[in-house]
C-alpha cells in the first residue's frame, strides 16, 4: 500500500495533534497565569483528587500523567518545594521501594478552582466541530483501508 492511500489517516492525525497541542498551550498558559501552576501539575493534583484515599503510588502517577520516572519525581519535589502543602509523600508499609504521594485538603482546594479555569478553556478553546469533523474522516480513512 502506498502513501496515497493512508493519506487521510495522516492528514486526521496531523490535525487531531494539532488541535490538542493548541488547546494544551492554552490551558498551560491559563493555568500558570490564574493559579501558578502547570498542565502537568495539575494533571498530578487531579488525578490524586479523583484515587480513592486521595493517595496513589508514584509510579501509577508516572504513566497517568505521562512522565518518566525522574521526571514525575522532580514534579513533586518542585511541588513540593513551592511550599504551597498540597502533597504529602508517604513510604509504602508493604513494600519500602514504594512511595505513596497523596492530596492533602490545601490540594484539593488547589485542584478545585485551578479545575473551574480549565473547564473554560476548553469550552471555549476546543474546537468541537472541528473534532467532530476530524474523527469522522479519521474513521472513514480506517474504515476504507479496513473494507480494503
Amino acid at each position: 500500500m502506498d502513501m496515497a492511500e493512508y493519506g487521510g489517516l495522516v492528514t486526521g492525525w496531523l490535525a487531531l495533534t494539532h488541535m490538542q497541542a493548541n488547546t494544551a498551550g492554552k490551558l498551560e498558559q491559563a493555568l500558570q497565569e490564574k493559579h501558578k501552576m502547570s498542565l502537568k501539575e495539575f494533571y498530578m493534583l487531579l488525578f490524586l483528587s479523583e484515587a480513592p484515599g486521595k493517595k496513589l503510588r508514584l509510579q501509577q502517577l508516572e504513566s497517568m500523567v505521562g512522565l518518566s520516572q525522574s521526571a514525575m519525581s522532580r514534579l513533586v519535589s518542585r511541588f513540593e518545594a513551592k511550599g504551597c502543602g498540597a502533597l504529602q509523600r508517604h513510604i509504602c508499609e508493604a513494600d519500602r521501594r514504594s512511595v505513596y504521594t497523596s492530596l492533602t485538603p490545601l490540594g484539593q482546594e488547589k485542584v478545585d478552582r485551578a479545575y473551574g479555569t480549565f473547564q473554560s478553556v476548553l469550552l471555549e478553546s476546543l474546537p468541537v466541530r472541528e473534532l467532530e469533523q476530524t474523527l469522522r474522516a479519521l474513521l472513514n480513512a480506517k474504515n476504507a483501508d479496513a473494507g480494503t
